[in-house]
């Protein structure tokens, strides 16, 4: 018989909340287990500013005594200020092969939402404040996903659709190879474009001195570049100060540029080490030895994640994007790099699809995000 569980936010009590991946992609070869103290820190940590800013319920589902299925449900009062809406979200969905362990999670999720007011449900999106984990995968279930991109079953869409979930919108993902990146042509004129239009490119240097300043400066371009678009959610520089802080053993200066209009920021390119490559050796466990061999194979890795390039509306047209894209590549060259995944770009922004064509991108993954009214 299945009954769902109301599941409290300490670390002993998420356990087999936490477990339930892992046991059902134990015979899934590109699957990618996360640092379990990691995450568990992450759901049971009140400075997780997402869980301060509303509230957040755990479901665990079981059938008898053998967990099933799960799904975080919560409200961001943050972000609904901002969209001027009453949402809630869903996160960390997981479940066997049976729509009725889904739609138990599911239905217990819902519940409490409407309890609350909610009238539209949104996801799945990370459990805290993130900008490079998003949507369901749809498309592309033939490898282990990219840092910090989610991976799942391809039938948890079909459950999902079943339940009445829509397509809210798409994020792609773009494969390009180094050795095929097409900034042959941009070499000649990389410096006479800087010179005609007013702008710098300089490698980005990230130092406790520099976090402030450069958050801020990144959190503007994003404001700046990103179409208006009613709903939209912008990072706020404390938003970009965390994220960079979390990505700083992936960074390196070689693949992250920035481009200046005098002391005006106008446009960004930044890559990431794909640690998924060492994270699917230690299993979810951070043991001495596992983290000796993690810093180890961090310097052999040959793929990248490119998750933000952004160049505001009035440089788009001047040759900063591809001036940025040249020295990421050739530092991506430097690196070793063979790969870099491009991602995740939204649909509906023909720039930043035009971009990753235009140096040889393929769109090879494709990430969904759902909404359902309630």
């Amino acid at each position: 018989m299945i009954h769902v569980d109301i599941v409290k936010p300490t670390a002993a009590l998420l356990a087999p909340f936490i477990q339930l991946p892992f046991d059902l992609y134990r015979n899934d070869p590109n699957w990618v287990a996360p640092m379990r103290g990691e995450l568990t820190r992450l759901l049971t940590n009140r400075d997780n500013e997402l869980f301060s800013q509303g509230v957040q319920r755990f479901f665990l589902a079981y059938e008898d005594d053998k967990p099933v299925a799960r799904v975080l449900a919560g409200i961001d009062t943050r972000r609904n200020a901002q969209v001027g809406e009453a949402q809630g979200y869903f996160s960390l969905f997981e479940t066997y092969e049976n729509m009725d362990y889904a739609r138990a999670v599911l239905d217990a999720a819902t519940a409490f939402l409407k309890e609350h007011g909610v009238t539209r449900l949104m996801g799945p999106v990370a459990p805290s404040y993130d900008m490079l984990n998003r949507g369901l995968l749809v498309e592309g279930f033939d490898g282990p996903p990219v840092l910090y991109n989610p991976y799942n079953p391809p039938y948890y869409a079909d459950y999902l659709t079943a339940y009445g979930f829509t397509k809210e919108r798409d994020y792609l993902a773009y494969l390009i190879r180094t050795d095929e990146a097409a900034i042959d042509r941009i070499e000649p004129i990389a410096e006479r474009a800087q010179k005609r239009f007013g702008f710098r490119v300089r490698p980005i240097d990230l130092n406790k001195q520099n976090l402030t300043r450069l958050a801020r400066d990144i959190a503007t371009v994003i404001s700046d570049a990103m179409p208006e678009e009613p709903g939209a959610y912008l990072p706020t520089p404390e938003d970009i100060a965390t994220l960079l802080n979390r990505v700083r053993p992936f960074f390196r200066s070689e693949i992250a540029w920035m481009a200046y209009a005098g002391n005006r920021p106008i446009g960004l390119v930044i890559g990431l080490l794909d640690y998924n490559r060492v994270l699917k050796r230690l299993r979810g466990s951070n043991t001495p030895w596992g983290w000796l061999m993690g810093r180890l194979a961090l310097d052999r890795i040959d793929t990248v994640r490119c998750p933000m390039q952004y160049v505001v509306p009035e440089f788009q047209n001047k040759a900063v994007n591809a001036v940025l894209v040249y020295h990421a590549v050739l530092g991506a060259k430097q690196l070793g790099i063979r790969n870099i995944e491009g991602s995740t770009v939204d649909e509906t922004h023909s720039v930043s699809i035009n971009n990753s064509l235009i140096t040889g991108g393929e769109q090879y993954r494709v990430y969904r995000n759902y909404q359902k009214t309630l």
